[in-house]
């Protein structure tokens, strides 16, 4: 999102919208936005594939109710088992009932399922002894089934394939105790604080 569209600055009244019709519009759409990420050991795309023919759209239908625009994305902890990007290059549209309906299927499948924010899917790289090391995180929306205190808004970290000095690291995720196997962070951490975290995480992964 570009802000410059939306908002202007006056240096006597401060920040004020430029146009409230398109800022809300905006707002509107980021409501009905959502990623559900699939985490875990050995996840079984087969089934994963057959929810997301049976309830996920790739085309924009009509819909008596409203609309949701979905990314779907999976990490699986066993680098041989892992479809890395086969689902998120599409977006999928469906309405509230099918949603919940996919979400109530997915959850019986092995591994967690989350929700995360629309379109939020970065890396973020530290360099620990020499070697660069890269994660991929998400946003997170709902962590209560992840995380015993009900939590909104964290930065979820995985070790991704991006750099080559991962392979040091990525192809022993799966035998790891599951708290080693992901790094949450609170969103209102500092790049340093999340820079000396994500270090400490990927060094325990290394002494393992």
């Amino acid at each position: 999102m570009n802000l410059g569209n939306y908002l202007v600055y006056n240096p006597r009244t401060g920040w004020m919208l430029k146009n409230n019709q398109e800022m809300y519009s905006w707002l509107t759409k980021i409501r009905n936005q959502l990623t559900i990420l699939s985490y875990g050991n050995n996840l079984d795309n087969h089934a994963i594939q057959h929810l997301i023919d049976k309830f996920l759209s790739p085309v924009e239908q009509e819909y008596s109710s409203k609309v949701m625009e979905v990314k779907y994305d999976t990490y699986d902890t066993d680098i041989n088992k892992e479809l890395d990007g086969h689902y998120y290059t599409e977006t999928y549209f469906v309405n509230e009932k099918q949603l919940n309906e996919f979400e109530k299927e997915l959850d019986k499948l092995p591994g967690k399922h989350i929700r995360c924010q629309f379109g939020v899917r970065a890396h973020f790289d530290v360099n620990l002894n020499g070697n660069n090391f890269s994660t991929r995180f998400y946003k997170t929306l709902d962590c209560s089934s992840v995380y015993r205190e009900k939590i909104e808004g964290r930065y979820l970290y995985f070790i991704d394939t991006e750099s080559i000095d991962n392979e040091l690291i990525r192809n022993k995720i799966n035998i790891l105790p599951d708290k080693l196997q992901s790094c949450s962070l609170p969103i209102n951490f500092t790049n340093s604080q999340k820079e000396l975290y994500i270090k400490h995480w990927i060094s325990q992964i290394l002494e393992y």
